[in-house]
């Protein structure tokens, strides 16, 4: 048992594994985004065929209406989200040398998000406000939000030794304020809903896979201090 789940362990720190995650939750999200469904945000469009499935480009429909049409494709745009954005700010820890209690803090934020995307696919979104609704985006909202939190916290660390990093936290601080007055201005929306997770997948790759914020890097690899259990 020990030998698994070192092997496990082994597995979710690698470079090229967490990588592949990056990419295919990339193109889950986007390419769920850009799936049409007949609702009043797509009243008028024509959508675009392609290999049989409807497509619109202009990404109007959310996340959440779509999913009352493709219902196990929006189970899958919860947990391949949390999977690649789980697995990449942790390996963006690992590879920063970010510990101490904001790297536990970070976590935390992890499991909290994981609880509440669960929450946001489990019940589905429906017409009007009332209990199931609230529950469906306070679900969503708070993932976000602990997602942002758990990244944030690593480019406040970055941010003190390069100002790169800081300039990239300016920048992710200005997408979740933009997003947030777009949504406020012009309503729901598939594609102004996805500029978060468009942004925080771009940043992941920057500080895990580029030598973009080298001066942010430890001189030497620090000691393998992690357990099993403190890797989601």
């Amino acid at each position: 048992m020990s030998n698994l789940k070192a092997s496990c362990l082994r597995l979710i720190r690698n470079k090229w594994f967490c990588l592949f995650w990056l990419l295919f939750g990339l193109a889950y999200v986007t390419v769920y985004g850009m799936l049409y469904v007949e609702d009043p945000f797509t009243a008028g469009v024509e959508p675009v065929k392609i290999l049989g499935i409807l497509i619109d480009p202009a990404m109007r429909a959310t996340a959440s209406i779509i999913g009352k049409t493709y219902f196990w494709g929006f189970k899958g745009w919860g947990l391949f989200q949390w999977i690649s954005l789980a697995l990449n700010i942790l390996y963006a820890y690992r590879r920063y040398g970010f510990t101490g209690k904001p790297a536990r803090a970070g976590r935390v934020c992890l499991l909290l998000a994981a609880c509440c995307i669960t929450v946001c696919v489990m019940i589905r979104s429906k017409e009007g406000f009332g209990l199931q609704q609230f529950f469906h985006w306070s679900g969503a909202l708070l993932f976000a939000f602990f997602d942002a939190l758990a990244l944030g916290l690593l480019l406040v660390h970055a941010a003190k030794q390069s100002g790169r990093a800081k300039a990239t936290l300016a920048v992710f601080i200005a997408m979740l304020a933009a997003m947030l007055g777009l949504l406020v201005l012009v309503g729901k929306s598939g594609a102004i809903e996805s500029i978060p997770m468009w942004g925080a997948y771009l940043i992941l790759f920057l500080l895990g896979y580029t030598s973009l914020y080298r001066k942010c890097l430890p001189a030497s690899p620090a000691p393998e201090r992690e357990t099993a259990a403190a890797t989601i």
